[in-house]
C-alpha cells in the first residue's frame, strides 16, 4: 500500500481528491466514497481507516462534484409563515433569532448551507434560490409557503403544525405546548392565583390557536372562566394589556404568548398602580430556559421555555432525513418552566 506522506508530496500541493485517498488506502473510490457518505455496507473498521486517511490528507469534498452526483445544492431555505406581519417582528424575533442559530449549526454540521428565503413565493425571489428543501416556520391559514412548495413538489418541514387542511402528511416539528401550558398555569396557581388570564395573539399560527385551546382547556378543568385578551390589528400590547387589566373581575395572574406582551403587562399593571408579583403575577414565552436579558428587565418575568434553539436543529435533522429518503416520524420538544421572581409571592 502507498504510504500517506508520499501520497500527500504526490498532490504536488493541489487539493487533494478522492482518488489520493483511494491511493493512500488501497480500496476502491466506490469504497471510499461510500464510507465518508455513511452509505452503503461498510465495516466500521474500514469506514474509521478511510476517515483517518482522509483527515491526515486534508481531503475535503467537493460540493459541487457532490452536486452533480447527487442532483442535490446543500443548501436548506428557511422562511417564516407570517414574517412581514409588523406585529409579529416586533414580538417573535427573538424566538426566530434563536431557531435559525440551532438550525444553522445542525445544517453546517451535516455539510448543508442554511438560507433565509422570502416569506412570499410570488416576490420570484425563490426562484434564484437553488434549494434541496424548505423548513416554513409557524405555517399561517391560506399558507403560501405550503402551497407553492406542493406544487412545486419542494420537500417541507414546519415547526409547528399546518392549520390547513391538505397538510396532515407534511413532517412537523412542534413544542409540548399541551404540558408546558399546564404547567405554568399550575405554577401561577400553586403561587397563589386564583383567577388566570390569557395576553394571546392575533397571529394566525397554530402556536397561538394551541396555547389558547390549552388554556381553555386548562381552565374548564380548574373551574375557572377563562379571560383572554388579544390586542386589535395594529393596536398595541399595552392597550389590550391595559383592557384586560382593567375590568371589575381582573386576574392576578396572567400569561403572555412572547416577551414583548410580557413587558406590556408590567407597564399597564404600573400605570393601574398594581405591584408584581404581589397584585398581579406575570409569565411569558421565551426562546430559551437561559436568562439572557432577563435580569435587565424591570421585573425578571417567570417564563415558559420552548427551547427554539433545539426545534431549529431538530426542523434541519428531520428536512435531510426526508432528502435522504427516510421516513420522517414528527418530533415533540419538550417546554421548561423557569420561575423568576415576577411570580414569587412572599
Amino acid at each position: 500500500m502507498t504510504s500517506r506522506k508520499s501520497t500527500r508530496a504526490e498532490t504536488g500541493g493541489r487539493r487533494p481528491g478522492i482518488r489520493d485517498v483511494a491511493r493512500a488506502t488501497g480500496l476502491s473510490i466506490t469504497t471510499v466514497s461510500h464510507a465518508l457518505s455513511g452509505k452503503g455496507q461498510i465495516a466500521p473498521a474500514t469506514r474509521e481507516r478511510v476517515r483517518s486517511a482522509a483527515a491526515e490528507l486534508g481531503y475535503r469534498p467537493d460540493p459541487v462534484a457532490q452536486g452533480l452526483v447527487s442532483g442535490r445544492t446543500g443548501i436548506i431555505g428557511v422562511a417564516v409563515g407570517h414574517m412581514a406581519d409588523r406585529p409579529w417582528a416586533s414580538t417573535y424575533r427573538p424566538y426566530y433569532a434563536a431557531f435559525s442559530a440551532g438550525a444553522t449549526m445542525a445544517a453546517v454540521e451535516r455539510d448543508y448551507a442554511l438560507v433565509v428565503v422570502p416569506g412570499d413565493p410570488s416576490s420570484g425571489l425563490w426562484a434564484r434560490v437553488p434549494m434541496d428543501g424548505l423548513i416554513i416556520v409557524d405555517p399561517v391559514r391560506d399558507d403560501p409557503l405550503l402551497a407553492d412548495c406542493a406544487r412545486r413538489g419542494l420537500p417541507v418541514v414546519t415547526d409547528g403544525r399546518p392549520i390547513d387542511p391538505g397538510y396532515e402528511e407534511v413532517p412537523t416539528v412542534e413544542s409540548d405546548l399541551e404540558h408546558g401550558m399546564a404547567e405554568v398555569l399550575d405554577h401561577l396557581r400553586t403561587a397563589g392565583a386564583t383567577r388566570i388570564g390569557l395576553l394571546s395573539g392575533a397571529e394566525p399560527d397554530a402556536y397561538t390557536q394551541d396555547c389558547e385551546r390549552h388554556y381553555r382547556e386548562w381552565c374548564e378543568a380548574a373551574g375557572q372562566t377563562p379571560v383572554v385578551e388579544t390586542p386589535a390589528a395594529s393596536e398595541e400590547a399595552v392597550e389590550a394589556a391595559l383592557r384586560l387589566l382593567s375590568g371589575p373581575d381582573r386576574p392576578d395572574a396572567v400569561h403572555g404568548l412572547n416577551e414583548t406582551y410580557g413587558q406590556a403587562l408590567v407597564i399597564a399593571a404600573r400605570r393601574l398602580g398594581l405591584s408584581i408579583p404581589g397584585d398581579l403575577m406575570i409569565s411569558v414565552m421565551r426562546e430559551s430556559a437561559q436568562s439572557g436579558g432577563a435580569e435587565d428587565w424591570e421585573v425578571p418575568l417567570t417564563a415558559l421555555s420552548l427551547d427554539a434553539r433545539r426545534l431549529g436543529a431538530e426542523s434541519v435533522t428531520m428536512l435531510i432525513d426526508v432528502l435522504d429518503g427516510k421516513a420522517p416520524r414528527g418530533a415533540m420538544v419538550p417546554c421548561t418552566v423557569v420561575v423568576r421572581d415576577s411570580t414569587l409571592r412572599a
